[in-house]
């Protein structure tokens, strides 16, 4: 008897060191039981009440749905719940709410466990506010878009004629940007004409003859003419392995002044 009461208090001591541990993750935890009806919470730690604001008596036997709120995507809800059912660890970011109605993306991990010793099935869940980093993430393809935009510049010159500048070097993706900023351009101002301005590319490739090209089958279809500008003799060489602008029926002139002055 005396063993058996050693052993019973040397358990009751890890499990509270077990959860001053879990309390120090820096980590919100917490336990679910999905052998009870609609998978109840059973245990939070520390890191989750600071992390959501909720303490244990107002959130001990509810589900983790409550965090979620207008904005949460109903999608990733769809694959949590799925992993859940199916027993499948998952990691997932989902919008979740704080007790006073404050959003906040968590980094969310769960991990399904069987403990041997009770026969016992459970949820522990792991979360992480990452508000910051999906900021921070948004902010940079804000500020990227706008570099982009901006490196894609369409000037309006006069009427019905604007000037495009291509500046750098130009890929695929400049490209693309290309095709749908002009597009755009046009279906808005309805211009007669687009000068693309070549003057500051300096080396040519397949890229930017492809992109010449579909840019002037495009205006074409949308009743716009495409003049070229800025063909230096270097430049013209380096096209020849690809193509000339013969080929493709374009204009070219050595300045924008010029290709204005024939315009009118």
């Amino acid at each position: 008897m005396k063993y058996k009461s050693v052993d019973y208090l040397n358990e009751i001591q890890q499990n509270e060191f077990i959860k001053a541990a879990i309390d120090h993750v820096g980590a919100g935890v917490v336990i679910s039981d999905p052998e009870q009806i609609d998978n109840p919470i059973i245990y939070i730690n520390k890191g989750f009440e600071d992390l959501t604001g909720y303490e244990p008596e107002e959130v001990l036997g509810m589900n983790c749905r409550f965090l979620q709120g207008k904005d949460t995507d109903l999608n990733a809800v769809k694959t949590l719940r799925e992993n859940l059912k199916a027993s499948k660890p998952i990691q997932i970011e989902l919008l979740n709410y704080k007790k006073d109605g404050t959003p906040f993306w968590n980094d969310l991990q769960i991990f399904p466990v069987y403990i041997e010793k009770m026969e016992q099935n459970y949820f522990v869940g792991v979360q992480k506010d990452i508000t910051k980093r999906i900021d921070a993430e948004s902010l940079v393809g804000h500020y990227t878009s706008e570099v982009k935009r901006l490196s894609t510049p369409i000037v309006p010159v006069e009427d019905d004629v604007s000037v495009l500048p291509l500046i750098g070097n130009v890929d695929e993706e400049r490209v693309q940007q290309m095709l749908e900023f002009v597009s755009h351009h046009v279906q808005e101002v309805k211009e007669d004409y687009i000068i693309l301005d070549l003057s500051a590319v300096h080396t040519f490739n397949e890229n930017i003859h492809m992109g010449i090209y579909q840019l002037d089958q495009l205006l074409t279809l949308m009743g716009t003419t495409l003049l070229i500008t800025g063909v230096k003799p270097n430049f013209a060489l380096q096209s020849a392995p690809y193509a000339n602008f013969g080929e493709l029926s374009l204009k070219s002139y050595p300045t924008v002044k010029q290709a204005l002055q024939e315009i009118r």
